[in-house]
């Protein structure tokens, strides 16, 4: 039972106190066995991603009053019950325990025992497991194959990914490992690689895989001077050194202890010459003398490329919040691209499947401003990794 309460605490927090479950997780799971750890993950992201499907379930038994956790001890019944095919005794004897008094636990009883198979929705966001806005914003922005493809994304398990180290490490360093190479730069493997001394000192790092690819598409070269105006956590800094030189590397960050994580990570990875700043993004051309051959802007975006791997995401994201995030990537997009040299890549990056925070922005940067000509756009959606959208831009003319 200690396991589910547990599940049930960060399930609880998540939800109504908008906490983010990994970090959650990343905490209470240091306070039970190692053992343990991979069912309450597993049972907390699962419940998160079909949420809206497991409720409709049983939503013409309760009331509106009924509480979050009771919503939730039978959201988790029922995942345990029709996804991991665990037995009516275990389910009933575990989750009415977690009834707080006889009432909710006697009710409890009875809503499991009246839910005996699951049954699907008319309505499209329910069967996704969206919210409403979502599903909505989607649906009118994809059409109907693609919106199926990326509802099945958001419903597989994202595989932990690693990234090599280029300055320290190689594949033939790692072949007694119980590794799968996935490409040149991203590796899987049935281990918990976090836990060997090859991580620690810094052989690797996480990172997943359609993101490790990004840097590709700024065509480095050994020489280029490179800024990264939102960097953290800086993976996509550091897959930049396998070509440039480190000094010629800017990595910025507006939270200055997100900068301290970049830094950590510089440093056990062996880069100590990466010149990192702490500067409002919209405001480097007022603190930079430097021009750059090459410019990641990877903005703050809505995120909804990444649900997959942050399920809780989507409790959290508020449909009023794209417009304020919009007019931010707008001003980071033409404040930035006065730092960038005659003939230069602007690389404009995000997470989101939002539309009108990718192409709808480009579209507009580039109408405002002739100098820049539009190379390459794409948004990648499969079930490699996380989804996202990239524009790759070049300033002919200063």
């Amino acid at each position: 039972m200690e396991q589910r309460k547990l599940a049930l605490d960060i399930l609880y927090k998540s939800i109504k106190e908008e906490s983010y479950s990994n970090l959650l997780m990343r905490k209470e799971l240091e306070k039970v066995p190692y053992i343990q750890r991979g069912f309450i993950t597993n049972l907390v992201n699962s419940v998160l991603r079909n949420y809206e499907f497991l409720q409709y379930q049983f939503e013409d038994e309760v009331r509106s009053s009924t509480s979050l956790k009771v919503r939730l001890i039978l959201c988790m019944a029922l995942y345990e019950r029709f996804f991991l095919k665990e037995k009516d005794y275990v389910i009933n004897n575990e989750y009415t325990s977690l009834g707080k008094n006889e009432y909710e636990r006697s009710f409890i009883n009875a809503i499991l025992r009246k839910v005996t198979e699951l049954k699907q929705s008319e309505e499209g966001y329910i069967n996704a497991s969206l919210p409403k806005w979502i599903y909505s914003l989607l649906s009118k922005q994809y059409d109907e194959e693609t919106l199926k493809k990326i509802i099945e994304v958001y419903h597989k398990i994202p595989k932990l990914c690693y990234r090599l180290n280029k300055k320290k490490c190689s594949y033939e360093m790692l072949k007694d490992l119980d590794i799968e190479v996935l490409n040149e730069d991203i590796f899987i493997s049935r281990l918990n690689m976090l836990k060997t001394s090859l991580y620690k000192n810094g052989y690797f790092y996480v990172q997943d895989y359609n993101s490790a690819s990004l840097y590709k598409n700024l065509d480095l070269k050994k020489d280029d001077v490179l800024l990264d105006v939102c960097a953290a956590p800086g993976s996509k800094l550091f897959n930049c050194l396998d070509v440039i030189k480190e000094e010629n590397a800017y990595g910025n960050d507006i939270h200055v202890n997100r900068v301290e994580l970049i830094k950590k990570m510089a440093e056990k990875l062996g880069y100590t010459k990466i010149h990192l700043l702490n500067h409002d993004g919209c405001t480097l051309k007022d603190h930079l003398s430097v021009r750059f051959d090459k410019i990641l802007l990877d903005a703050p975006c809505s995120g909804l490329g990444v649900i997959a791997r942050k399920p809780d995401l989507k409790f959290h994201i508020k449909p009023e919040s794209l417009d304020e995030l919009q007019v931010l990537q707008y001003e980071l997009l033409n404040t930035n691209k006065e730092l960038l040299k005659e003939g230069g890549i602007l690389l404009y990056s995000t997470c989101t499947l939002n539309k009108k925070e990718n192409e709808k922005q480009i579209a507009r940067f580039l109408k405002e401003d002739d100098r820049f000509t539009l190379l390459k756009e794409e948004t990648i959606i499969n079930d490699l990794g996380d989804c996202f959208y990239y524009a790759k831009l070049r300033k002919e003319r200063q």
